[in-house]
């Protein structure tokens, strides 16, 4: 049960809030651990396992500024990946425990350091950061976080891989916005609910 005083930032540098850190990293290493099996250890740069690599560095390190990042860009990696499970009809228990495990540890997170407004913008920066490194790091064939080309289920609507590319990262931009509002109303943090009051 979250209580009040796990609010204040004194809680997050203790021992249970930072030990939150090894679950993100165990679920980071059992997808790691899976995606070598097959001989694809590139795959581990899908920005839905990345995010929980930061996390864990955030729990670990007490930063609410990655903490929040973090779980932003966990609830976003939900859509795709339910979409991609959706196309190739292929789910395995290391999937699910990976993306729903992330982002259960996630949210406790944040309902404790709570969000903020502009969470979305460096998430936003790290997709691209991610896209760009698998653009030239990565095996086109995987098409790691659509850096390659465009997605399969839109191939046949859009021929520019750039045009595709604007259209994406706008849509991008706004459903982590919208994320972040929904995470807001969530969770607000104090000086969100004094401003709300003060209306």
């Amino acid at each position: 049960m979250i209580r009040e005083e796990h609010f204040n930032p004194a809680f997050w540098k203790t021992i249970w809030f930072r030990s939150l850190g090894w679950l993100p990293l165990i679920l980071f290493a059992a997808r790691f651990v899976a995606y070598l099996q097959l001989g694809q250890p590139s795959q581990m740069l899908w920005i839905c396992h990345l995010s929980n690599l930061f996390l864990a560095a955030g729990l670990f390190l007490a930063n609410p500024v990655i903490i929040r990042l973090a779980v932003v860009l966990i609830s976003f990696g939900i859509i795709p990946w339910i979409v991609d499970m959706w196309v190739i009809k292929i789910i395995t228990p290391v999937s699910l425990a990976s993306h729903l495990g992330g982002l259960v540890v996630g949210l406790l997170a944040i309902s404790i350091v709570r969000a903020q407004k502009r969470s979305w913008l460096p998430a936003l920066g790290l997709f691209i950061l991610a896209q760009l490194l698998c653009r030239f790091a990565t095996p086109a064939e995987f098409n790691i976080n659509t850096a390659h080309r465009v997605y399969d289920i839109w191939k046949d609507s859009l021929d520019s891989y750039w045009l595709y590319w604007t259209l994406s990262t706008t849509v991008i931009g706004v459903t982590l916005w919208a994320i972040n509002w929904m995470l807001l109303w969530l969770f607000p943090s104090v000086q969100f609910r004094e401003g709300k009051s003060a209306r």
